[in-house]
């Protein structure tokens, strides 16, 4: 019998109770767990804000330095208001405590100890960084050992240079720094191949540092073939020229820094690099390649400020280069003050001909009003210039002027009789100049100087109704006396005597002194001789100069204190340093975005007259 399997019928409930039985669900569920859907997220910390940031009991390394260390962002020194305070966050603040303890050690302090102290209030938080120290490490001695003769008198030079000394304060970077000094020395002196390495043997316990440099100096070395890269319009003799070594001249780096300076001061080139080429280390001759891209071939500058004589002053100068090729310059330039305005255009031709003259064309309009006079003039002059060694320039040529000086006081007639208003001077004359520049950086001198001179002869025979011979020469210094200070110098002689037909030098050709430019506490062009009301006369010879020490004081500001001095003579004859004028005073600088802004107070220490007491002088921007 055969057994069939029938499979159970299955029944399903009715739709209606399916639904009912979800919404229970959901009822159950809403009134077990409300909290799982109505709960709300916790609260977020509200955000702190850095308002004050300290450091205390930092002695050696200035707290400039320490706040440069730290990578989270801190407030400024000064309150700007309306600028949003910067987040705070102790996992940042932990980290900038590490970075200033690595910092510490690179500076020889290996026991510094940082201790914060935050305090928190109403969302923001004030953070004082306490520091200890703790004793740096010395340097004990410093040995030098190597392949190649060195003499005692090099040896002994290298040693009075040497940044880190027995008894210094060990730093990396001082350390880094002592090595370069050998290495660029070496290099100075023909060693191309030349080599540098050093060890420390550094004690953090006896706080002591042992310095070993060893060095290789290689054979002595010259320079070799010289072959130009770049060049479109400049003519390549004239880069190569341009550059202070030749072939044959023994190896120095120093020359190389010199030559790109002097392709630089062309003002035709973007960039200059001066590189040697692979040669085997055997090789003592040693070829160069100068790579250069030019400049754009047209730059306009624009440029503004405030004096308190000047008043208002702008520039605008266009430059067109390579005119025509042979990197000629071509240069047009407006000016206008209270005082002084002008138009002039300079035409330069360096290596005229491919000689090694340069030859330099100016012509222009200059309008002037002074305290004593009004005069316009209009002249032109066209000299030779030439490179001479220890970098002094020779000039000589050709200048003439037409000048006519007008809104003379009465008073100052009578006793200028070869000045007459509205009379047409000219003066047709041979010049001579020379001049030496080796300011270390000139934007903000801190060593080197300038020499100037500059001599005028205008005679007859060359076609003029004003007779004169006229020297001028003046000193620039400057030296720094320890880390950013900066004293410096300067010292001005002129004289002008008539010759021939002419007995007496009219006005608008004599010197003065007095103002912000020269004698500061005396008002514009005061000094020397003047009527009995007060009005300048000018002088045949003039003598002046200035003392001054600059100090850094905060970030851009700058201290200055000075002593300027000098008079104006009516004749050459009664030039007398017993009567020179002196006055002394200080006063603040400070780098704008638009150039540099300072005041000065200055007391004449010997004034002439009651009226003579202090004066304020206040500049922005570039002088021009």
């Amino acid at each position: 019998m055969i057994v069939r399997a029938v499979p159970e019928k299955r029944t399903h409930p009715p739709a209606c109770e399916v639904y009912a039985l979800i919404l229970a669900g959901l009822l159950l569920f809403f009134w077990l767990w409300p909290p799982l859907l109505w709960a709300k997220e916790p609260a977020a910390a509200p955000a702190l804000t850095l308002r004050c940031f300290k450091i205390e009991g930092n002695q050696t390394i200035k707290t400039g330095q320490l706040r440069k260390q730290m990578s989270m962002p801190l407030p400024s020194w000064v309150p700007v208001p309306l600028k949003k305070r910067p987040p705070f966050s102790e996992d940042d603040l932990k980290a900038g405590i590490q970075q200033l303890k690595l910092f510490y050690r690179t500076q020889g302090f290996y026991h510094t100890v940082i201790t914060p102290e935050i305090c928190k209030r109403d969302g923001q938080v004030d953070v004082t960084l306490h520091i200890v120290e703790g004793p740096p490490i010395r340097v004990t001695d410093v040995e030098l050992h190597g392949i190649g003769i060195i003499s005692d008198t090099e040896l002994s030079k290298l040693q009075e240079q040497a940044p880190l000394k027995p008894g210094a304060r060990y730093s990396d970077d001082r350390y880094e720094e002592l090595k370069r000094n050998y290495l660029t020395y070496f290099q100075s002196h023909g060693y191309f191949w030349s080599e540098v390495t050093g060890t420390v043997y550094l004690d953090d316990e006896a706080n002591t540092a042992r310095i070993v440099l060893r060095y290789i100096l290689g054979p002595v070395c010259y320079f070799g073939e010289v072959k130009v890269e770049g060049e479109e319009e400049t003519p390549e003799f004239l880069i190569v020229r341009k550059l202070a070594f030749k072939k044959g001249d023994l190896y120095s780096v120093g020359k190389i820094y010199d030559s790109q300076k002097n392709l630089y001061d062309t003002d035709l080139f973007q960039s200059a690099a001066i590189v040697p080429a692979d040669v085997p280390p055997s090789q003592t001759t040693i070829p160069f390649i100068v790579k250069v891209q030019e400049k754009k071939k047209r730059s306009i500058k624009a440029a503004a400020g405030y004096g308190d004589e000047e008043l208002f002053r702008g520039r605008l100068a266009l430059r067109l280069r390579n005119v025509g090729g042979g990197g000629r310059l071509l240069d047009i330039e407006t000016k206008y003050s209270a005082i002084e305005s002008k138009a002039v255009t300079t035409f330069t031709n360096p290596q005229i001909f491919a000689s090694r003259f340069d030859f330099v064309a100016s012509g222009g309009w200059i309008n002037r009003v002074l305290p004593s006079f009004t005069d316009q003039s209009y002249y032109t002059y066209e000299r030779l210039e030439h490179d001479l060694p220890y970098k002094f320039r020779v000039y000589f040529g050709h200048a003439y002027e037409f000048a006519r000086p007008f809104d003379i006081p009465l008073s100052t007639l009578i006793f200028l009789e070869n000045t007459l208003p509205g009379k047409s001077y000219w003066s047709s004359m041979a010049i001579f100049g020379l001049s030496q520049d080796t300011t270390v950086n000139p934007s903000d001198p801190t060593g080197g100087g300038k020499i100037f001179i500059n001599t005028e002869c205008a005679t007859d025979f060359l076609g003029s109704n004003l007779e004169f011979f006229r020297t001028v020469a003046e000193v620039r210094r400057y030296q720094t006396i320890v880390k950013n200070v900066v004293f410096s110098g300067r010292l001005k002689f002129g004289i002008i005597q008539p010759i021939q037909e002419t007995s007496q030098i009219p006005i608008q050709r004599r010197f003065f002194s007095g103002g912000y430019n020269s004698v500061r506490g005396y008002r514009l062009d005061f000094l020397g001789p003047r009527t009995p009301s007060g009005d300048p006369l000018g002088g045949d010879a003039v003598i002046e100069g200035n003392l001054e020490v600059r100090a850094p004081l905060y970030k851009k500001f700058r201290a200055v204190g000075f002593l300027d001095y000098g008079n104006v003579f009516f004749k050459a004859s009664n030039i007398d340093l017993g009567q020179l004028k002196y006055a002394a005073g200080f006063g603040v600088t400070y780098l704008t975005p638009i150039g540099p802004a300072g005041l000065y107070f200055a007391w004449p220490t010997n004034p002439i007259s009651s009226s003579d007491t202090m004066r304020v002088h206040f500049t922005i921007g570039p002088s021009f």
